[in-house]
Order: structure tokens, then sequence, then C-alpha cells
């Protein structure tokens, strides 16, 4: 299937999406079918065709095509669970919208028209918090993600326009060069929201429900955060020019986010905060791979992404439906929670494997040489056992799980299958009574698919390692691979 079909099916479906929103029912039955047409025409792609599109050109790739299966396999669950949940039905089209940008984006060989891209997808993403019904704070919320949006992308399009432009005449081009990578990287620390600009975080955490952070979080940025690395890797690494202190800085993001945010998401008390943080620490990771300045980092730090949100996107689901089953996020109230779901515990434990991993799995060892690429002496070894943090924040919840519970206070949670009668005078009520007797098992499978599918990828069974190594559209050619 041609890009182009795949692109006429997103952004006809966001589209229609955005244009049933007077009317919430039928906007999350459009955007949910045009996941799904999504999904399908994802996999359906041709990862090796090049198009002359009015000057430029689109260039499908392996990674390309992983890129989108995987985001619209992980944005069409969390849909599902977010509808079933009864949240902002903004989520399919915004999700849908998001992957939209991330095809144009990723298929572009000119960086400034594919951040152009990226920054317009992100816009979209502010739907999310914007309009929060009868919410005055979440409007506040909306239009600073939008000023953040907008900010990275101006700075984006401004480091790729001046590095693309004439430098025979500028005097100073080593400063040229370190500040156009450090407005780059931090524009991409922006979107993500790492520290320090994690105040975005924290905030979109109180307005937007844990099934739509993995969209602006973690997919949205992550597209952005590919287009850097390949910036970097073609107009900023290759050139003998000293930027050895901005990329002391991104480093410094880079490390302070791993650090700050895994101990942020340990002390909070409700699971949403946790969710934000935990996407937070990873993005650290990500600009990892911004920070090595060497080829090498282009695999692992492409495959870290891949993995990055799936496993963000499962602890989201996860935490969705621990909200929906019990009636409240605050960790204080979730004593016992494992033992009157054991369901919701393998899912968490399968979202620990994922996310943490265990040597051998690809995203654990692209972790690890993003670390081994980016930082020198003594603190490698530190930040490299900081990776490793969340464990920390896991087996707090964990815990909480196993603990007692009173049996007299402790609500009752429903999460086996039921079997009700089918009265065929009444089919529609029948299917209504069907559905609430079986939505929160529902809503459970749905995130433990989800978790699986990300234990996979970070496993690397996709062929997620594999599609990393493909070179960048300016350059792929069928079959090659990058060095």
């Amino acid at each position: 299937m041609s890009l182009l079909v795949l692109l006429a099916v997103i952004f006809v479906g966001t589209g229609a999406a955005l244009l049933a929103r007077p009317w919430p029912r039928i906007a999350s039955a459009v955007g949910l079918v045009g996941l799904t047409a999504a999904l399908i025409a994802s996999l359906g792609l041709d990862p090796t065709v090049r198009l002359d599109v009015g000057g430029t050109a689109l260039v499908s790739s392996p990674y390309l095509r992983l890129f989108l299966i995987l985001g619209a396999f992980t944005g069409l669950l969390l849909s599902m669970i977010a509808v079933a949940a009864g949240n902002r039905r903004d989520g399919p089209a915004v999700t849908l919208g998001t992957l939209g940008a991330a095809a144009l984006a990723l298929s572009m060989p000119d960086p400034r028209v594919a951040v152009l891209a990226i920054t317009a997808g992100g816009m979209l993403g502010v739907l999310l918090t914007i309009v929060p019904v009868g919410a005055r704070v979440g409007a506040g919320v909306g239009l600073r993600d939008l000023r953040a949006v907008v900010v990275a992308g101006a700075m984006a399009i401004a480091a790729t326009a001046w590095i693309g432009r004439d430098l025979q005449d500028l005097v100073a081009q080593p400063v040229v060069f370190g500040l156009a990578y450090l407005a780059f990287a931090l524009a991409v620390a922006i979107r993500f929201g790492v520290i320090p600009f994690h105040i975005v975080v924290a905030r979109l955490t109180d307005a937007v429900p844990e099934t739509g952070l993995p969209v602006l979080l973690a997919l949205g940025p992550a597209s952005l955060a590919i287009v850097a690395i390949a910036w970097v890797d073609s107009s900023i690494a290759p050139l003998p020019v000293d930027v050895g202190p901005e990329r002391a800085i991104v480093v410094a993001v880079a490390v302070a986010s791993i650090i700050l945010a895994t101990f942020a998401a340990w002390i909070q008390d409700d699971l949403e905060h946790v969710v934000g943080y935990s996407i937070v620490g990873d993005a650290g990771v990500v600009m990892l791979a911004l920070a090595a300045l060497d080829p090498a980092a282009w695999t692992p730090g492409r495959t870290w992404i891949l993995a990055f949100v799936v496993t963000r996107s499962a602890f989201a689901a996860w935490a969705a439906v621990v909200r929906l089953s019990f009636g409240t996020s605050r960790l204080p109230d979730l004593r016992g929670w494992a033992i009157r779901s054991p369901l919701l515990a393998v899912g968490l434990v399968t979202v620990i494997v994922a996310s943490v991993g265990l040597p051998m799995f690809a995203a654990f060892e692209a972790r690890s040489e993003l670390v081994d690429l980016a930082i020198d002496g003594p603190l490698q070894a530190i930040v490299l056992i900081a990776t490793l943090g969340p464990i920390l924040y896991y087996l707090r919840v964990l815990g909480l799980g196993a603990r007692r519970l009173d049996v007299q206070s402790a609500p009752v949670v429903d999460w086996r299958p039921h079997r009700t009668a089918l009265d065929l005078t009444d089919v529609r009520g029948s299917i209504a009574r069907v559905y609430a007797a079986n939505r929160v098992i529902g809503v459970t499978g749905l995130s433990l698919v989800l978790a699986l599918a990300a234990l996979l990828t970070s496993i690397g069974a996709f062929g997620g390692p594999e599609a990393a190594a493909g070179l960048p559209p300016a350059d792929t050619i069928p079959g090659e691979q990058a060095p």
C-alpha cells in the first residue's frame, strides 16, 4: 500500500472525528474506526517506495512502518479503554492526527518540513486539555501546553533553517553549529517535558486522563526526537566543530531527568503523576541519543524510542484500568489492589519486565549502549544504575497491592466475566447489560494485551533493532543499512 493512501486514511479519519465533536458518541466511534483503518493501512504499507510529491519526497521505510503500526495499535487500545472509562472523547482524533504528523515527518528528507508537520500535530494534541468541560484550570494548562509546542517547534525550525543556509560568509561557524545543536536538543526536551521543563508535565497530569498522557508526552515528541537524531547525525556529528559546552548541557538535562523524574514518580500519591514522571524519566534516555554525537547511537536510539512509546502506553493503560476498577487512582486508597484483582497484578508485572528489561532484551541493550556512548568516567556507572530506578516506584505500587486490606471497607472489584441472558424482545438492552456487566474485565483484557505488546517490543520480537538500523529518508536505499 502507498504511503499516500495511508496518509489519506489517517487525515480523513482525523477530520471526520473532529467534525463529529459536537456528538461525543459519534466522534468516539468515528475515531475508533479511523484508528482501526490506520492500523490496517500501516500493516499493508510498502516500506520500499519513494514518492516525489510537489518538489519534495515521501520515503517509506521499515522503521516508519513499524512506528506507525505500534503507534496505531497502542493508540487504538488506549482509546478503547478511554471510551469505556468515560474519558474525554477527543482522544481518538488527537491520536490519529499525531500519527499523521509522525508519518509525514518520518518520511520527509527535509528536517524543516518534518518539524513543521510535528508541530502542527502537537498543536492538535492541545484539544485534550484546552476545552475541558467547565474546567478553567484545564484550559490554562492547555494554553501552556500549546505555548510549549510552539516554542519547541520554533526553536527546532530555526536550528534546521540556520544550518541549512549558506555558511560561507559566517565568521563564527563553530558557535553557530553549537547553538543550533543546543536549540534543537532543547526543543526535544521541551516537547518531552524533561527536567527542567517538567512543570507542563505536572500540570498535564492534572488535566488529562491517563490514556491521553502517552499521546501528548511520548508518541508526538518521539517523532521529533527521531528527526532530531537524524539531523544531528548528518549536520553536527560529522563536522570538526567543538560543541563540548552545548553537549554538556544536553547530558545534564538527560541525567537530571533520569534521576530526578524517578524520584518524583516514587514519592507521588496518585497514579497519574507516577505515569507522567515515568515518561519523563524514560525520555531522559532519549536525550542521551542526542548527547552521544556518534553515529553508533542511531540504532539504539531509535530502538529505545519504539520500546519507550509502547511500554509507557501500557503503563498508562494499566493505570486507567485501575481507576475504573477501584474508582480512585490515589495510592493510599489502593491498598490490597492486587489481591482484589489478580489480572491487574499480572499486567503490572508484565509492564515492569517490559520497561525495566532484562539483559539481552533489545530495549535493555539499547539503553545501556546509549549510556556508554553519551557518558564517560564514573558518572557512567551511576547513570546506568539510575536507568533501573523505575523498579523503586513499581515495587511501591506492588507492595501496596500485596498489603492486607480491611475487608469491611474495601470495595468489591468484579474482575471475572459474566453471562447475562439474551432477551430477544430487547436486544439493545441485552447488549447494554452484557457490556455493563463485563466492562471491567474487558478493559482489563485490553490492558493485558497492551502489556504483552510492550514486552514483545522490549524484547525486539517485531524486528525493531533491524528496522532502527535503516538509513534516514534522505539516504534511504532499499535493502541498505546504516553502518
